[in-house]
This record gives structure tokens, C-alpha cells and sequence, in this order.
């Protein structure tokens, strides 16, 4: 994920909602309309296991890791 900061973060999200079940990344910005996206197991400028809370309008892209 690249942030409008230059920030690039590499992590996890949640794509399993009771309510509403998503199926692939893009779900999160089309069909959630909560605006910010928590992502874990950050890896960030050698730090691991972090946890953030991003702001879905900040984020310039995302791609999955398979």
C-alpha cells in the first residue's frame, strides 16, 4: 500500500465481516464505507507487527501479495 506521503506499507487486512463477507481487496473501497482501513502485521521501516489505522482517502495504491 503507497500512502499520498510516499509512505509504502506492507501488511494485512481483514477481508471477513460477519455482516458483509468480501471477497477480494478492492471490496474494502467499494462495498465497506467505513473510512479508514486497518491494516496489521506492518512492516515499516524495519519495524514489524505493527498495527495502523489509514485513512482510506490517503492511499494513492494497494495491491494484494498472493
Amino acid at each position: 500500500m503507497k500512502l499520498t506521503d510516499g509512505s509504502v506499507l506492507r501488511g494485512q487486512v481483514n477481508l471477513y465481516y460477519e455482516e458483509m463477507p468480501l471477497n477480494r481487496v478492492s471490496d474494502l473501497f467499494t462495498r465497506d464505507r467505513d473510512p479508514f482501513l486497518v491494516v496489521f502485521d506492518v512492516e515499516v521501516a524495519e519495524k514489524t507487527e505493527q498495527v495502523y489505522i489509514v485513512n482510506k482517502q490517503h492511499i494513492v495504491w494497494i495491491t494484494p501479495e498472493d
